[in-house]
């Protein structure tokens, strides 16, 4: 009996396949539409991997089905556009949850998040396929041009207009796992073309019932199955190494104060919290604590009572925190800026930063011994519309009042990455605020001489709630460290405060206090640092191995459409 029901499997996934490829319109963009949101189980914190492979495979069949049917481009884009948007939606629902944390303002925005976004960040994907339509046949090489035009979208996603290189297909494998360990030849989007081409491999093989063309796909099968057990050999041979340690202890903390509170409370109760926290955890003189995003909800820089209270507590120790600030701007000149911006320029005097801070004891006389601003912002909440918006700053006038009052006049960036140390108190470390640690290139690029010796990532995770969004925006930035080899320290509000060693391993986890009577949910650790590992090959030449891997693939798609084309 259990052999009959497998020797039926195959015939039962032929017909479904089948069945798939015959919907008409309708039914096949609620079919891509569903499939797109089921694929969001495959990334964090699920990692149900077979989910974005029965994915990738139904899509594909979807357009089998209107190239069979004779269907132009515009199917090909629809049908991928569903496809994404189902994606987008159920993947970035949880941004949503940023505009109720005081719903009386900004509720009324909160189709920017469930509309707007996944309908821009899909047409990526629609456009992609759409250009694969001139190029789509029957032979067994769609499977790759498939593959090789979806990474070229992901990547074109995460670097145009800003970029927003959220949920990667590369990321769908376990941070600090056998597979994800080619990320440090081939960064998130190397692994993210290896992840596209195992999506397509039912596909070939279901195809095998019902095609005359065998060995290509059998070829395809095994090429796959290849690049994947390689990948997880190594990968497992290089997680056979030890993490070691610098003598240097941190301490993370998070006080996790509720957000919607946070900004009406008294900072000094939130102040009390983490002197608290400096006064009953183990210490010694060498430690580095380091308190989260916007840690005090006050411009720390400008309150002195803050800064004596900090150092009375923090003893020898050095602290690194986040907090805003800002600067008296220079009066541009008449017509050097845009009408809107001048009105803005004449509003404020003031340029305002989110920014990390290194002091120790004597700040509070001398100010912060190192400094860093958030250079990447974050779009309609730290950067103002007319930034995000392409020319935004001619077409502001035209654009729809709703957006024009999305943000304020937004923070100001900073001028890039940047590595920071202290004496011989703090090793160098590149410093990245929330949002920042999902770009694969931006630890590549740090200001500051030498390559760091790691990674320190504050963030406030606080308005987005307990479930998918803090667990991938932390699966994210555990792929920073695999890519760079650079071990990371990671504290954030109400979200995963973690040491990660240059191989993406926890190696200490800040777990969360339950949520006490005033809803206020905190977290520390006092660990070892990691220390770095040699350079990765991704971190020496960056995204070298991808383009060469799409180069190849392109490659032997043209000769099996050649030689399909001629048999």
């Amino acid at each position: 009996m259990i052999g009959a029901g497998r020797a039926n499997f195959i015939p039962q996934l032929v017909s479904l396949s089948f069945w798939v490829q015959s919907l008409g319109p309708v039914k096949a963009h609620i079919c891509a539409a569903l499939l797109g949101a089921f694929s969001v189980f495959a990334f964090a914190p699920f990692h149900f991997i077979p989910a974005f492979i029965i994915a990738v495979t139904g899509l594909i069949w979807l357009l089998d089905g209107a190239y069979d049917q004779g269907l132009s481009w515009r199917s090909f884009f629809s049908r991928g556009w569903a496809f994404a948007f189902g994606f987008f939606l159920c993947g970035l629902h949880w941004v949503a949850f940023a505009f109720l944390v005081d719903p009386e303002k900004y509720a009324y925005l909160i189709f920017l998040p469930l509309l707007i976004g996944p309908a821009y960040l899909a047409i990526y994907w629609g456009l992609a396929l759409a250009i694969l339509r001139l190029v789509w046949s029957r032979s067994p090489a769609r499977l790759l041009v498939f593959c090789v035009g979806l990474s070229l979208a992901e990547y074109i996603r995460g670097s145009l207009f800003g970029g927003f290189p959220w949920n990667l297909p590369g990321t769908i494998w376990v941070p600090g796992g056998a597979v994800s360990q080619l990320a440090a030849l081939g960064g998130v989007y190397g692994l993210s073309v290896l992840t596209l081409l195992v999506g397509t491999l039912p596909a070939a093989l279901i195809s095998i019932s019902t095609h005359k063309d065998l060995m290509r796909r059998l070829f395809l099968i095994c090429l796959g199955c290849a690049a994947l057990a390689l990948s997880w050999t190594w990968g497992a041979h290089r997680l056979q190494a030890e993490t070691r340690f610098l003598d240097q202890h941190v301490a993370l903390m998070d006080a996790g104060p509720p957000q919607k509170e946070k900004w009406e409370m008294d900072p000094s109760l939130i102040l009390v919290r983490y002197l608290d926290m400096l006064k009953v955890m183990d210490q010694s003189p060498s430690d580095i604590v380091i308190w989260p995003e916007s840690a005090i909800p006050v411009m720390m820089l400008q309150e002195p009572n803050a800064l004596d209270a900090i150092n009375a507590y923090l003893g020898e120790r050095v602290l690194i925190l986040g907090t805003l600030r800002r600067e008296r701007k220079a009066r541009p000149a008449d017509g050097a800026l845009g009408t809107e911006r001048l009105v803005q320029s004449i509003l404020t005097d003031y340029d305002y930063f989110n920014s990390l801070i290194l002091m120790d004891k004597s700040s509070g006389r001398s100010g912060p011994h190192a400094l860093y601003d958030k250079h990447r912002l974050v779009p309609f909440g730290e950067l103002a519309a007319v930034d995000i918006i392409p020319f935004g700053e001619n077409l502001s006038a035209f654009l729809p009042p709703v957006i024009q009052q999305a943000t304020s006049a937004g923070f100001v960036p900073g001028i890039g990455p940047k590595v920071l140390e202290y004496q011989d108190r703090v090793p160098r470390f590149l410093a990245l605020i929330c949002y920042e640690a999902i770009y694969p290139n931006v630890p590549r690029d740090p200001k500051g001489g030498p390559r760091p010796d790691w990674m320190i990532n504050i963030s406030n995770d606080a308005s987005f709630g307990r479930g998918l969004g803090p667990a991938q925006h932390y699966a994210q930035n555990r792929y920073r460290a695999i890519e760079t080899g650079l071990p990371l320290a990671r504290v954030a509000s109400r979200g995963r405060t973690a040491l990660i060693d240059g191989l993406g391993r926890e190696t200490a986890i800040g777990s969360p206090r339950p949520q006490d009577a005033n809803g206020w949910v905190s977290s520390m650790v006092r660990a070892k640092i990691p220390k770095p590992l040699a350079a990765t090959f991704y971190f020496e030449y960056g995204n070298l191995l991808f383009f060469s891997a799409l180069f190849m693939l392109s490659l032997l798609a043209f000769f099996m459409q050649y030689s399909y084309k001629t048999n």
